[in-house]
This record gives structure tokens, sequence and C-alpha cells, in this order.
């Protein structure tokens, strides 16, 4: 199976309510794997809304979620997802404004395996996200595993 293959079964799923800051994510994530699946949700509840449609083969290899978002916050996604064992092996990942240890200390406690402040250069974006694809998906810049 080539690496394009297994880079269409992954999936992404990004949980942003700024529509700005979800194109910079997805097109950071096209510009690094063009074959990486992507799915997006404005809130915490559309977030659950996908993954209960998602048999347990095919729940995202990595969930980004923005911490203030309307109707169910970030917070709230992490308490849920930390408490439900369907998703314990899913990475989760915050990308939020927030530099508030408090929020770090949270995400930490919560299950996310990572908090980063989303960065205000596009380069950074790309770099950081390029980062947790090898870490998260095991998958280089050259989209191979």
């Amino acid at each position: 199976m080539t690496a394009e293959v297994l880079l269409r079964d992954a999936c992404v799923l990004i949980a942003e309510d700024d529509a700005e800051d979800l194109f910079l994510m997805q097109r950071a994530l096209r510009q690094l794997q063009p074959a990486l699946r992507m799915a997006a949700a404005r809130d915490g509840i559309e977030l659950f809304e996908y993954l209960q449609r998602c048999a347990a083969d095919t729940l995202p290899g990595l969930i980004l979620v923005d911490l203030n978002m309307p109707r169910m916050d970030g917070r709230e996604v992490l308490r849920q997802l930390h408490r439900d064992t369907r998703y314990a092996a899913v990475p989760v990942v915050v990308m939020s404004t927030s530099v508030e240890p408090e929020d770090f200390r949270f995400a930490s406690e919560h299950g996310a395996r990572q908090m980063l402040s989303k960065p205000e250069v596009f380069s950074e974006m790309v770099l950081r996200l390029s980062v947790l694809l090898k870490e998260h998906l095991g998958v280089d810049q050259a989209g191979e595993r």
C-alpha cells in the first residue's frame, strides 16, 4: 500500500469556529499532505455529530480543537472525549489563541496530547502542523510512514 493510500485512510478532524483559522489550517495541511482527508466542525456539537457517524475503524487519526467555540467549547469537548473510552486512542491537540497556563494545565489534565498557541504567521502554522502529522500520524512531509 502506498503512502498516498494510507493518507487517504487517515483523517484530521478540525474543530474551529473561526473561518480564517480553519482555512489556514486546511491550507497548511493540504500543502504538507495533498492526499490527507480532512473534516471540519464549527463547534463541539458538530465534532461529536461527526464522531458518532464514524465506525471504530474510521475514527480520525488526529483531532485539532480550538478552546473558544460557540455552543460547546473546546473545554467541554476535552471533558467528553476524556470520559469516553471509544476515543481514547485518538490523539487530541488543542490549538488556541490562549497562552494562559491554566488552559494548558486543563488541556493536559483532560487528555490533550498537546496544546499549541495558534501562530500568527502561515509558515509557522505549516511547521507546527508538519510536526503534528509526524508525531501523531507518523507521516513526514514526503508522505512516507
